[in-house]
């Protein structure tokens, strides 16, 4: 872990051993921080001091959720943070739109979407990097993902025909808490909701392993089950079919 995201992910737990659980879901989202002087200075004694100030890079549609206040709360804890680990002198805190990753090809992909004319919530960042599988039209961020969604593929086929199941890889969502979020894939029948989270290794470290917890608790607000399923477990088809037959029926046609 670099020195930039320790920091990140210390002032978020500090924050939330304090309970401000808004300042924390608005540090999970934020995409890389970095420290630069402002411009402005003032004396301190006989001495001038540069102002520098943290920058948050988070998509832009978040930049509005840092107010002015919540900028402050995050400031207070990330100045004592930061200066723990040699980045002294964290007068404020930024948020800014960060940059989209692109590739060799991203006149073709930009060109492509103004001649389709057409814009998606789906696969919001998979969507600008064109190293992710896609199938049938649809974006997927793994390997893995699109292994579950052949599976649910499948099952779809299976079901009787007035009875079966939708499939939505990466919708794009917002919440009340104020997040928008974009569940690896959203399966709705019977007039019910599932999410399936597709987790690797990192999603067990403590910090992921919380936000993936307060995610959750946003869903269950929404009445609405979120079923975690381990890379590990996608590898064998069969048992992976077995899984989730099991979890739908379980979820979207119980009694």
């Amino acid at each position: 872990m670099s020195t930039k995201e320790r920091i990140l992910a210390q002032t978020a737990l500090l924050l939330e051993s304090r309970g401000d659980t808004e300042a924390v879901q608005l540090l999970a989202d934020v995409q890389d921080i970095s420290f630069e002087y402002t411009g402005e200075s003032y004396y301190y004694e006989s001495w001038r001091v540069e102002t520098r100030a943290a920058v948050l890079e988070v998509e832009d549609h978040m930049v509005a959720r840092f107010t002015d206040e919540i900028r402050q709360r995050i400031a207070t804890t990330l100045e004592y943070v930061a200066g723990r680990h040699g980045e002294h002198g964290v007068d404020e805190v930024r948020a800014e739109p960060a940059l989209p990753q692109v590739g060799p090809d991203w006149r073709a992909l930009v060109k492509g979407r103004s001649e389709s004319d057409r814009s998606s919530n789906h696969a919001r960042r998979e969507r600008n990097a064109p190293q992710h599988p896609t199938e049938d039209g649809l974006t997927f961020s793994s390997r893995e993902e699109l292994a579950v969604y052949h599976v649910l593929k499948t099952l779809q086929q299976e079901a009787q025909e007035d009875n079966t199941i939708a499939i939505m890889p990466l919708p794009a969502a917002r919440l009340r808490a104020g997040h928008t979020w974009s569940p690896d894939c959203v399966v709705i029948g019977n007039g019910r909701a599932l999410i399936f989270e597709i987790d690797g290794p990192h999603h067990r470290a403590g910090r992921r392993y919380v936000d993936d917890r307060n995610r959750d608790l946003q869903w269950s607000r929404c009445r609405v089950q979120v079923v975690r399923i381990a890379v590990e477990d996608v590898r064998d088809a069969n048992k992976l079919k077995v899984r989730l037959k099991e979890e739908i029926l379980r979820h979207l046609w119980r009694r």
